[in-house]
């Protein structure tokens, strides 16, 4: 009796260290290292937002035995999530970075919640937070109003006229602004205003200076934060510069600065407009009618107060200095192109042949109206002739008269006895007073009087000169 119950001790024993030994060989590599709870610093305790957005719960989880796992829970919201990082993972995690997103239901019930996080270590201790959200949320960003110097998504520093330059914009939000900002960053220039509690609507008014040894194109930018974070922003183009970059330029092909020489005598085409290839950069292509045609160039078309031309203490350079500035001489009849650049005072003259006219052996004239005689829009089979320059094929030209004001809306084209629109054909854009945009929604007015009109095929350019 004595010996089977000293077996039976002696078995139960051995089960019993069998089944310790077992038990521990399913985390045989954990050790504890602090015994201590899990460390979880939340990004924040306060969550607000809306029905049907996301939001966010983050924070920082560290534990020296590892972390097993968290979970979130709240019932109102129906939430019971567990991310089990032995799982997903295939070695222990002593640190991770939560970032769980979350929604609420658009027909969820109720002002506030609370969701209770729970982050589990490798040696079963718990560490839990509590994170309250509500339902006032805000995820509409500010508005911004640009005004002085950001009306222009294109903005000029001109070094030559001052290193400084005032910026305003005011932003306006829902529920309360923060800060605003307006930054440069590549120049290393940002300019702040925190806004006071409570306050919806804020100004910043501020004067950059720029420094005078950074020429180059920089991003100007200006933002409105809210108090939730929204951000609103806005970009710009800041070209630095030492003289000033001009969107328009004009070409005027005779003598004389008084500014009725480029109002008086015509509708629309003196002067006529040139090509910007890029900042600073032009290029203009014209026809001279005689030897020895001067031309310079300006940028408005009224007026000869900003003008370029040849230098005259340095010839065949470019200058804009107006005391200094003389004609650039194009020497033959002849078509030329002249490509120059106002920041590097340089210009190229050249002469070249635009090749065969496109109008040749065609029958061309006005088709639409209405000035004296005009055949109206009866097709090209009845049309207002124009009269091929037998100096420049390339140009056509025509007596026009206005008894009375009216309008000039006509497409040049080919004639045809059959009605056929032909090409080549041009529509002319009163708007833009060109026949190059291929615009069909508008005319010009034209005063009672006598006119010639003039048109290049080659540079696809009109007048109509005052008679």
């Amino acid at each position: 009796m004595k010996a089977k119950l000293l077996q039976s001790t002696v078995l139960w024993t051995f089960l019993s260290v069998a089944t310790l030994l077992v038990g521990c060989s399913d985390d045989e590599d954990y050790r504890d290292v602090d015994g201590q709870s899990p460390t979880l610093e939340l990004t924040s305790d306060h969550i607000r937002t809306l029905t049907g957005y996301e939001f966010k719960i983050a924070g920082k989880i560290v534990d020296k035995d590892g972390i097993r796992s968290i979970n979130l829970q709240c019932a109102e919201l129906y939430l019971d999530k567990t991310i089990e990082l032995l799982t997903l993972y295939s070695e222990s995690l002593y640190e991770y970075n939560l970032n769980y997103g979350f929604t609420i239901p658009e027909k969820t019930k109720g002002d506030s919640f609370t969701i209770k996080v729970t982050v589990t270590d490798l040696g079963g201790r718990t560490a839990t937070s509590d994170v309250l959200i509500t339902m006032d949320g805000d995820y509409t960003e500010p508005v911004l109003t640009p005004s002085i110097g950001l009306l222009s998504d294109n903005i000029n520093i001109v070094l030559s006229e001052g290193t400084s330059k005032t910026f305003r914009f005011t932003a306006q939000d829902n529920k309360e602004l923060d800060y605003l900002e307006l930054a440069v960053p590549d120049l290393e220039i940002l300019e702040r205003l925190d806004i006071e509690e409570g306050e919806k609507k804020g100004t910043l008014n501020t004067t950059v200076v720029f420094p005078s040894d950074k020429t180059g194109t920089y991003t100007l930018v200006i933002r409105a934060v809210d108090t939730f974070g929204n951000v609103a922003e806005k970009n710009y183009s800041v070209l630095v510069s030492r003289v000033k970059d001009y969107e328009n330029m004009y070409l005027v092909d005779f003598e004389g600065t008084d500014s009725k020489l480029l109002t008086g005598n015509d509708v629309w085409g003196v002067p006529m407009p040139i090509e910007r290839v890029t900042n600073f950069t032009y290029k203009a292509r014209c026809y001279s009618p005689a030897p020895n045609t001067p031309i310079r160039f300006i940028t408005s078309k009224y007026s000869f107060s900003i003008c370029f031309g040849d230098d005259k203490n340095n010839p065949g350079k470019l200058t804009g200095i107006s005391e200094d500035v003389q004609p650039i001489i194009l020497p033959e009849k002849s078509y030329y192109e002249i490509n120059f650049n106002t920041e590097e005072g340089t210009y190229t003259v050249e002469a070249y042949s635009p090749g065969t006219p496109i109008i040749d052996g065609l029958k061309m004239g006005f088709v639409g109206g209405w000035f004296d005689g005009a055949k109206g829009w009866d097709g090209p089979k009845n049309v207002y002739e124009l009269t091929q320059d037998p100096d420049n094929p390339h140009c056509l030209t025509a007596e026009l008269t206005w008894s009375k004001q009216d309008s000039f809306d006509v497409t040049i084209t080919p004639y045809d006895a059959n009605g056929a629109w032909l090409e080549p054909g041009w529509r002319f854009d009163g708007k833009n007073e060109s026949f190059a945009t291929n615009t069909n929604d508008s005319s010009k007015k034209v005063p009672a009087g006598k006119y010639t009109f003039i048109f290049d095929t080659h540079l696809v350019q009109s007048k109509l000169l005052k008679k």
